[in-house]
């Protein structure tokens, strides 16, 4: 009786080692790292855009609407520089000349960064006058649309004495090159 009672224990604690689910160790397993979250419109490089305007005069002139074109180029998904020109329909036409520095901030989750924007620039209106400008605006990419961007913004502009200053808001597209 006793072999068949010490075959007994020795079944009893070894059945549990048979239970459960069977371990392999693998040391060579690839993992691929998940999907990035959100665009990446926002990289560094260059962008084309074309935008409809009004300039909003702080004198006795009345509001006018405009148009113009734009360049900017990013050296991070941050900060980048901008130039842009614009003609607006004022008593005299209103060429207005900016050069930017643009600071924006990307939400690539929803694929839109806000930003703010500063610089100088150069508006020719019957005379010449330098002005001063700080701003902010919004941007939207469309991913798949070749990161086609949809920008509104505005900045207010100060001219060299205090009857230039004026205010422009911009709406228009961005095209990456």
């Amino acid at each position: 009786m006793k072999p068949l009672s010490s075959l007994l224990l020795a079944l009893g604690l070894a059945l549990p080692a048979f239970g459960g689910e069977a371990y392999v160790s693998s040391k060579n397993t690839v993992t691929t790292p998940p999907p990035p979250v959100g665009c990446d419109c926002f990289n560094p490089g260059l962008s084309l855009g074309i935008f409809g305007a009004g300039i909003l005069p702080d004198s006795d002139e009345d509001d006018a609407l405009g148009g113009g074109v734009l360049l900017d180029y990013f050296f991070t998904e941050h900060i980048g520089l901008q130039g842009s020109y614009g003609i607006f329909a004022t008593g005299s036409e209103h060429h207005e000349f900016d050069a930017a520095l643009v600071v924006r901030f990307p939400i690539t989750d929803i694929c839109i960064a806000p930003y703010i924007l500063g610089g100088a620039g150069y508006a020719t209106n019957s005379e010449d006058n330098w002005n001063l400008f700080v701003g902010g605006g919004i941007e939207a990419r469309i991913p798949d649309a070749d990161c086609l961007g949809i920008f509104a913004d505005g900045a207010y502009h100060w001219g060299e004495d205090d009857s230039g200053d004026f205010t422009i808001v911009r709406v228009g597209l961005k095209f990456k090159l």
